[in-house]
């Protein structure tokens, strides 16, 4: 789904609201779990699950040995027991 997309969703739930609010406060958002994920911490969504980002120095091997050591990013999401059975019970097309 693009930012786009989720905007226009959540303004159609929220008719009293502008596109322009809803995108503030997702841009506001977004920028808080940045923030937050940069720190280290990680971002729990309730009913959805829970986001971080994790880091790893590694010493480099092979081809990549003169580069030393080597950062590895990544993101990890892990999904609440509620989230992963409805995932579950969805048909597979």
């Amino acid at each position: 789904m693009y930012h786009r997309d989720v905007i226009a969703k959540i303004a159609r739930r929220l008719p009293h609201r502008t596109q322009r609010d809803v995108a503030e406060v997702v841009e506001i958002l977004t920028e808080v779990w940045s923030e937050e994920l940069m720190k280290g911490k990680e971002i729990i969504v309730p009913e959805i699950g829970r986001l971080s980002i994790e880091v790893q120095n590694i010493k480099a091997g092979g081809a990549l040995e003169k580069h030393g050591w080597l950062r590895r990013v990544y993101g990890r999401f892990r999904p609440t027991p509620a989230l992963k059975q409805r995932i579950q019970e969805v048909e597979i097309e």
